[in-house]
């Protein structure tokens, strides 16, 4: 017996809404369902060895935090989660900059930025966290660590809210980098020694001294349960060119704050472990901002990527959608099937492999295989199989949400009115062409458009290309060998790392539909573009 598609659970489009469910009322479909990537080690998540997990939009990086988190709290760990982009707002990154102040930096010899230190705020951030957890669950300590626990909570200003000044709810008000402290003198004075600007009964220390005050008092605590701090949507969008550069600041001194706390713990045997998921596109926007950062993440962090596998119905996003199925089936207390894609799936669509039609119509991403199929689960909830029909005559819905996520990723570069400009240019046209032709297309359009215009001025074409390859809306589709019978086909998912303008380019043949581009039939490839294998 097989299920009706409404009944197979294979996943959430946003990994975070996998685990919302209280833990004591959720079955373990979910986290029993989820597939390790292979490079992968939770050992090493679980000892503070690695702490970052990087990879583009959708390749699993939440739903991998997630299970991680759901693992850990199955053996009493405490856990915690923070969203840079949903749990700060704007008006609070706003006070945390006019907090830490500005000053300026050489570029090179001709130029000078803005620059700004995050990391003190980020630590005390991070601290603050720990803070909270060690005061809302007492049983995570020894009782013998009262008084190194009584002193961290005095320091953090959490028995009082009125010790420190506050600029917003965990973040002191910071005058040249230090920090008013309003009573208690006392305590603080013997705490922090020569550090400690007294002034009657309150004074004032560098945040940075407070900082390591703090780490050194929870130095002496025997923890009996491990605190996890996971930090995911570290995202910088592009609203104006002041904020984008300041939400990358913050990113990038994020990710120093999180090496750096890891490694105080870990030499303090502290079991204290802060995680955060990277976007890769934001750091491959940071320019200068994100070369060391991009050497840290790369030591000390997981890159999760899906495409070093040879495309079957054994590659791991196939392999992912069979163990949800199964997941579901012993979930509903049916038999389970001995092949789980054999009895959901056609094993041909168009003519195309199932295995060929679903990844070669992704950025081979979960969050695209997620989109397709429950697109198709809401469409057609009563069908029993993804057939040729189900999966054909969801096209232009599933076109639509992959033009959603190719629209949020362009977002981190550019404003939302410049995405809809770029949306006009291919929209219509080619889903092939050359770069003479391409660039005509902009400069014809520019003529109509003084935004556009605009764009294409601060912004070259080959660079709007560039980021249009760089987050797989296009590719490279050319013929090669002294012959001319070799196709070459590139695209970044598939860890080609550049686009060549000088060849050929292809639209992705899931956007075809969305962007209402005219596939064009060229000699010895039927179909056109939008029907070549991305190899």
């Amino acid at each position: 017996m097989v299920l009706a598609l409404r009944k197979l659970q294979v996943g959430k489009v946003d990994g975070k809404h996998e685990y919302l469910t209280p833990i004591n009322e959720r079955d373990s479909t979910i986290f029993d369902a989820f597939l390790i990537p292979e490079i992968v080690e939770p050992d090493r998540m679980h000892n503070g060895d690695v702490f970052f997990v990087e990879g583009f939009r959708g390749t699993g990086k939440t739903s991998l935090l997630r299970w991680h988190a759901e693992s850990v709290r199955r053996k009493g760990c405490v856990t915690d989660f923070v969203l840079f982009k949903t749990d700060l707002t704007e008006s609070q990154r706003m006070h945390i900059s006019k907090e830490v102040g500005v000053s300026w930096s050489d570029i090179d010899a001709k130029s000078m930025e803005i620059s700004q230190d995050f990391k003190a705020s980020w630590t005390w951030f991070v601290l603050h966290k720990i803070g909270e957890n060690i005061k809302n669950f007492p049983d995570i300590y020894e009782y013998g660590s009262a008084g190194s626990i009584s002193k961290v909570v005095q320091l953090l200003g959490l028995d009082d809210d009125s010790i420190l000044k506050k600029a917003i709810g965990f973040m002191p008000k910071l005058d040249g980098a230090h920090v008013k402290v309003r009573g208690n003198a006392g305590f603080f004075e013997a705490e922090l020694g020569a550090d400690f600007k007294r002034s009657g009964d309150g004074g004032e220390v560098s945040l940075d001294s407070l900082n390591k005050k703090i780490e050194k008092n929870l130095s002496k605590i025997n923890f009996v349960k491990p605190i996890y701090i996971y930090f995911d949507e570290l995202e910088a969008f592009y609203h104006t060119k002041e904020q984008h550069k300041r939400d990358q600041r913050m990113v990038r001194d994020l990710i120093f704050s999180i090496s750096n706390l890891n490694n105080v713990f870990r030499s303090s045997k502290l079991p204290l472990h802060i995680l955060a998921a990277v976007r890769s596109e934001v750091i491959d926007t940071m320019g200068s901002l994100g070369q060391e950062v991009d050497r840290l993440v790369h030591d000390r962090g997981f890159l999760i990527s899906w495409h070093h596998s040879n495309r079957s119905l054994y590659h791991p996003l196939m392999q992912m959608i069979a163990k949800k199925i199964t997941a579901s089936e012993k979930a509903a207390g049916v038999e389970v099937s001995a092949d789980a894609l054999q009895s959901y799936f056609v094993p041909q669509v168009n003519g195309e492999s199932i295995d060929a039609f679903l990844l070669d119509r992704s950025f081979y991403k979960p969050r695209d295989i997620v989109w397709r199929l429950t697109i198709a689960q809401r469409l057609f909830p009563n069908e029993i199989l993804f057939s040729d029909k189900v999966l054909r005559d969801t096209e232009i819905e599933y076109s639509s949400k992959l033009w959603d996520e190719v629209r949020y990723e362009l977002s981190a570069i550019y404003s939302d009115v410049e995405v809809d400009l770029l949306e006009d240019v291919f929209s219509g046209g080619s889903a092939s062409f050359e770069f003479s032709q391409i660039e005509n297309r902009f400069f014809e359009k520019a003529r109509l458009s003084s935004a556009l215009a605009a764009l294409i001025g601060k912004r070259s074409v080959r660079e709007i290309l560039s980021d249009f390859y760089r987050i797989g809306a296009i590719g490279n589709s050319f013929r090669a060998g002294s012959t001319g019978t070799d196709m070459r086909n590139r695209w970044s998912f598939r860890g080609d790392p550049t686009l060549l303008v000088d060849k050929r380019m292809v639209i992705h043949p899931a956007l075809l539909k969305r962007l209402s581009a005219v596939s064009t039939r060229r000699r010895g490839v039927r179909g056109g573009a939008s029907s070549q294998r991305l190899k």
